[in-house]
C-alpha cells in the first residue's frame, strides 16, 4: 500500500465470490453435507500484489471519434503491472484537432471544448473572452486490469458553442490526458495523435516544433498548471491561438505566451513599465516580468532544434514568420500602423507577406540570419592551445608555450603582433596566461595560490600580449615572474583566458569583445605527473541553461565555458574583499555600512557562491539575505531575484558522479568569510586593503568548514546552521582547526545508505 492506494481488484473479486457462495450456503433448509465436488480448473492469474507504487505510466492504445467518442488507454506502474482502480475525478482529457495554415499561417491546433472566460475585476481585462478547456461530463470504464476506456462527455461532431468547430476525419487529431492528484504517484501525460480516417499515427502533419526532452535540459521536469501537465504536445491541445485570458487581456496561444514568458525582463513593454501578467487559477497572479532566459534570446536553437528528427517541424520558426511569434518578443511593433508602429516594412495584418522581405536574399534578410549572435559566430575562429608547460617545481618560474589558431582554417595560427583581434585599443584585445597553485595546507586538491602576490587566493596572471615571446612558428611563450613557492606540492594549472576584439558590424574597427572559450592544462609540482583536480560539475550540463560562448561567459567576456577555470580563483582563500568600497570605520569588524548588503567581503569560492545563486528562491523563503558580490570595478552583483528554473534538490542537474555525496574528499579548504582586513582609503584619491598583513596571513582567516560551506549555501536559516555546528561545523575556524577541533560528523546520517542520504533527502532515490 502506497499514498493510501493499494490493489484491490483481484482481491475484491474473491471477495463477491465468496460472499455469493454464502448467500446460497444459507438459503433454503438445512441438509447434510454432501461429498466434496472435484476441483475445478485453475483460474486466470491475478495481478500482482505487494509493493509501493512510485509512478504511474499512461498510454493511449486507441480512439474512435464520432457522435460517441471514446479513448481507450492503459495505466502501469514502475514495474509494469497493470494499475486497477483510477479514480474518474482525477482524469483529464483533451482533445483538438491541427487546423492546415492559410494565408501566410502555419497549421495550429484547435481544441474542441472551449468555455467563456469572464473577467473579474483583478486585472485590466474588461471583455469576456475564450479559452480552450478539457473534456467534462465524460464517463471512465475500468476493466481491472488496468486498461480504461473513457467516453467523452459531448458530441464531437456538432460542437457550435461557444467557438463553432468543425469535425473532419481526414485531419490529424490529438488526445491528451494527463493525471491529477493529490495522493496517487506521478504520472506522465499520454499522447495520441492520428488520422482518424485511416488511423495512421506516422507521416501524416503534427507540427512537432519542440520536444519536451529540449525544455527539460533547463527545466529538469517541466510541470505546470499545478504538476500534472508537462508535456509540450499536451500544452498547445489547449494553448490555442484563439485563446485569450480575460483578466490581463494576454494571449494565451503557445507561441505567443512561450516567447514572451522567456524573454519577460527584456520585453519592450515590461521595459517601458508594464508587467507581463497572465491571472491563473483563483486569480492567481503569474507576472513574468523578471523572467532573463540564461543566454541569448536570439538563440532560437535551444527549443527549436531542427536536427531533431523528433521535431521535423522545428525550422517553422525561421521558414514561416508571423505577427503573432514575431510579435511576442517585438511587442513594441504595431504591424497594423505600419511605420508609425514601429514596422519599416510597412502596414501588416496577416501573415501572408511576412516573407515578402524576411527571407534569404529579401531586402530584410532571413529571420535566421537576423537571429544570428555575432560573439557566437567570430568565436568559432578562435582556438587557445596550451602546448607544454615546464619549469614547474618549487621555486621555479613555469614557461608557459602555446598558440591561437584559427579551426576555420585549417588551424592557421594568429599573429599575436599584427592581427587586429589581438591589437585592438582600449581594452578589446585581452589574453591572458594564469597560473595556480595547491600549497601544504590544501592537501584536498584545492587551489590556494598562496605566494602568488595577489591576495586573497588568486592566481598568477600573465598579459600574453606583451608578454610573450615569439618561436618564429606561429606560437608564443611566456614565463612566469613569480616562482612556484617553497611549499607547493602536488599539481598546479595554467589556464589561457581573454577575449579577441571582434568586428561584427563590419565597419573595420575591431571593439566588440569575442567569447573564445577558455582552456586549461594541469602540470605537476611535486606529483610525478599531473594530477587533475576534482571535476564535481560538468560544464557541458552548465551548457544545457547557459549555451556555449554565451550565458558562461563571464568577466568581460574573459572567462568562457570553462568551469575548471573559474575554481583557480574562486577558490577558498578568496573572497569580494578587493572590489567592495571603502569602508567608512576602517576597522575589520565585519562591518561596511557603504556596502549595500553592509559586509566587508563575501565569500567567493565556487561552491558556495553556486550554490548561494542558484538557491536564491529557496534561500529568500528561509529568511536569508540576498547574496550580493562586488565585481569588476566595485561594480555590485545582486542575486536576490534569480529563478532557477529546474528542481533546486535535484543536485545531478549540475554535478557528475554523484560528486555531490558525502563523504568529502579529506583535506578541502574551508571557504573563507573573515580575511581580518577591510577597505581603507590610499590617501591618493584610490583604496587599498588594509592591514595587508591580516591579508596575507593566509592561516588566520576565519573560514566555514567544508561540508557547511556548501550545504548552507541554500540552507541558509538558524535552524540549519545550528544543526551543522552541533555536528561538528564552524563558521569562524582557522584552517589548522578544521579537522581537529571541528569535525564534520555529517556523514554518519548522511552517507549513501544512511538515515538521512543526501540522494534520498533531495528525492534523488
Amino acid at each position: 500500500m502506497t499514498n493510501g492506494i493499494e490493489r484491490r481488484g483481484w482481491l475484491c473479486a474473491v471477495a463477491v465470490a465468496v460472499f455469493s457462495f454464502l448467500l446460497v450456503a444459507c438459503s433454503g433448509d438445512t441438509g447434510a453435507q454432501g461429498p466434496a465436488g472435484p476441483a475445478g480448473p485453475a483460474g486466470p492469474t491475478g495481478p500482482v500484489t505487494g509493493g509501493a507504487v512510485t509512478s504511474l505510466q499512461l498510454e493511449i492504445t486507441s480512439a474512435t471519434l464520432g457522435t460517441t467518442s471514446t479513448v481507450d488507454f492503459k495505466v502501469t506502474d514502475q514495474n509494469g503491472i497493470g494499475f486497477v482502480g483510477l479514480p474518474a475525478s482525477t482524469l483529464e482529457v483533451m482533445i483538438a484537432k491541427l487546423v492546415p495554415g492559410t494565408n501566410g499561417d502555419t497549421d495550429h491546433w484547435q481544441s474542441y471544448v472551449n468555455a467563456t472566460d469572464t473577467p473579474s475585476g483583478v486585472g485590466p481585462g474588461t471583455t469576456p473572452t475564450i479559452v480552450a478547456a478539457r473534456d467534462s461530463g465524460g464517463t471512465l470504464v475500468d476493466h481491472g486490469d488496468g486498461t480504461y476506456t473513457y467516453t467523452f462527455g459531448f458530441d464531437i461532431t456538432n460542437v457550435t458553442q461557444p467557438v463553432a468547430v468543425s469535425f473532419d476525419s481526414a485531419l490529424t487529431h490529438r488526445i491528451a490526458i494527463d493525471i491529477r492528484s493529490s495522493t496517487l504517484p506521478q504520472a506522465n501525460n499520454a499522447i495520441y495523435t492520428w488520422q482518424p480516417s485511416t488511423g495512421a499515427t506516422a507521416g501524416i502533419p503534427g507540427r512537432a516544433i519542440v520536444e519536451i526532452a529540449s525544455c527539460n535540459e533547463c527545466h529538469d521536469r517541466l510541470t505546470a498548471h499545478g504538476g500534472p501537465r508537462q508535456d509540450t504536445r499536451l500544452c498547445v491541445t489547449c494553448h490555442n491561438p484563439g485563446s485569450t485570458e480575460a483578466n490581463s487581456g494576454n494571449s494565451l496561444d503557445f507561441r505567443v505566451m512561450i516567447h514572451k514568458i522567456h524573454d519577460g525582463a527584456n520585453l519592450p513593454s515590461v521595459q517601458a513599465g508594464t508587467p507581463y501578467i497572465i491571472y491563473g487559477f483563483q486569480n492567481s497572479v503569474n507576472d513574468f516580468s523578471d523572467v532573463v532566459f540564461p543566454q541569448d534570446v536570439r538563440n532560437c536553437e535551444k527549443c527549436h532544434d531542427a536536427a531533431n528528427p523528433n521535431t521535423p517541424d522545428a525550422a517553422n520558426h525561421f521558414n514561416n514568420p508571423s505577427i503573432q511569434a514575431c510579435g511576442a518578443c517585438h511587442d513594441d511593433v504595431d504591424f497594423a500602423q505600419g511605420q508609425a508602429g514601429g514596422h519599416p516594412g510597412g502596414v501588416v495584418t496577416d501573415n501572408s507577406q511576412c516573407t515578402v522581405c524576411h527571407a534569404a536574399g529579401r531586402i530584410a534578410g532571413s529571420v535566421e540570419d537576423s537571429h544570428l549572435i555575432p560573439g557566437k559566430v567570430a568565436a568559432a575562429k578562435f582556438q587557445y592551445n596550451i602546448l607544454s608547460i615546464t619549469n614547474t617545481a618549487p621555486g621555479q618560474k613555469p614557461m608557459v608555450k602555446f598558440s591561437v589558431t584559427n579551426p576555420q582554417n585549417n588551424d592557421q595560427p594568429y599573429d599575436l603582433a599584427t592581427d587586429p583581434s589581438f591589437t585592438a585599443a582600449g581594452g578589446a584585445s585581452r589574453l591572458a596566461v594564469d597560473i595556480a597553485w595547491r600549497t601544504t595546507e590544501d592537501s584536498g586538491d584545492d587551489f590556494g595560490n598562496e605566494g602568488s602576490g595577489v591576495n586573497p587566493g588568486q592566481p598568477v596572471s600573465i598579459n600574453a600580449l606583451t608578454a610573450a615571446t615569439s618561436n618564429g612558428d606561429g606560437t608564443y611563450t611566456v614565463t612566469s615572474a613569480v616562482p612556484i613557492p617553497g611549499n607547493a606540492t602536488g599539481s598546479g594549472e595554467v589556464a589561457i583566458e581573454g577575449h579577441p576584439a571582434g568586428d561584427f558590424n563590419g565597419d573595420g574597427v575591431y571593439t566588440d569583445r569575442v567569447p573564445v572559450t577558455s582552456v586549461i592544462q594541469y602540470f605537476p609540482i611535486t606529483d610525478s605527473t599531473a594530477v587533475p583536480r576534482r571535476a564535481p560539475v560538468d560544464v557541458a550540463k552548465c551548457q544545457n541553461c547557459h549555451g556555449q560562448n554565451d550565458g558562461l561567459s563571464l568577466h568581460g567576456n574573459n572567462r568562457t565555458d570553462n568551469v575548471k577555470l573559474c575554481v583557480i580563483c574562486h577558490n577558498p582563500n578568496d573572497t569580494d574583499i578587493a572590489q567592495r568600497p571603502i569602508d567608512p570605520d576602517a576597522t575589520p569588524n565585519g562591518v561596511n555600512t557603504a556596502a549595500v548588503d553592509g559586509l566587508e567581503q563575501r565569500p567567493i569560492n565556487f561552491d558556495r557562491m553556486i550554490h548561494s545563486i542558484h538557491g536564491a528562491d529557496f534561500r529568500a523563503q528561509l529568511g536569508a539575505a540576498a547574496f550580493v558580490i562586488y565585481g569588476f570595478g566595485g561594480s555590485v552583483n545582486n542575486f536576490g531575484d534569480v529563478g532557477f528554473p529546474g528542481i533546486l534538490q535535484d543536485c545531478n542537474q549540475c554535478h557528475q558522479n554523484n560528486s555531490y555525496q558525502l563523504p568529502l574528499r579529506a583535506g578541502l579548504l574551508g571557504t573563507t568569510v573573515d580575511t581580518h582586513a577591510t577597505e581603507v582609503a590610499n590617501g591618493s584619491g584610490g583604496k587599498m586593503i588594509s592591514p595587508q598583513s591580516a591579508l596575507q596571513d593566509v592561516a588566520a582567516y576565519s573560514r566555514i568548514t567544508p561540508i557547511a560551506a556548501a550545504c548552507s549555501a541554500c540552507h541558509a536559516d538558524a535552524q540549519a546552521r545550528a544543526h551543522m555546528m552541533q555536528n561538528g561545523g564552524s563558521f569562524g575556524a582557522t584552517q589548522s582547526q578544521i579537522g581537529t577541533a571541528f569535525v564534520e560528523s555529517c556523514s554518519v546520517c548522511h552517507e549513501p545508505g544512511a538515515i538521512a542520504d543526501v540522494a534520498k533527502e533531495h528525492g534523488l532515490n
